[in-house]
């Protein structure tokens, strides 16, 4: 009797083993997330950029679209401004757009069943400042 739950337990082991490394290998539970350019613009006079990304989900988050701004020369690694993120679990690109109304407002159009986590009104860190205009559609 003792054989059979040593045996058992061991049998026990391999199948649990067997079964984490196949989810491992197929699942992206802990990978980080990669972020994807969609759109990038810069102002009339090339003094500001909008940049507009989507980074994509793991198992413990779902795909958001992320929108910086920056100064129009900088490069990919320089420090971006969040001005606008939205997450769900349907999220798509095209549920997502800017436009320049003008030099210093931006209008971001967006999905209303999208949940908006950052949404700022005036930027910050760009000279001249920028407003921001939302519209949900």
């Amino acid at each position: 009797m003792g054989k059979k739950i040593l045996f058992g337990i061991i049998l026990i082991g391999v199948l649990a083993s067997i079964v984490y490394f196949v989810i491992m290998a197929n699942f992206d539970l802990f990978d980080k997330p990669t972020e994807t350019e969609l759109k990038t613009e810069c102002d009339y006079e090339g003094v500001r950029k909008i940049r507009m990304t989507e980074m994509s989900g793991n198992a413990t988050s779902n795909k958001s679209i992320h929108i910086y701004i920056t100064d129009c020369n900088d490069d990919e690694y320089s420090y971006h401004e969040p001005i606008f993120t939205v997450s769900a679990s349907f999220i798509k690109p095209n549920l997502v757009d800017f436009e320049w109304k003008n030099m210093d407002t931006v209008t971001i159009k967006y999905d209303k069943k999208l949940d908006v986590f950052e949404k700022i009104i005036v930027s910050e860190t760009t000279k001249p400042k920028l407003t921001l205009e939302y519209i949900k559609e």
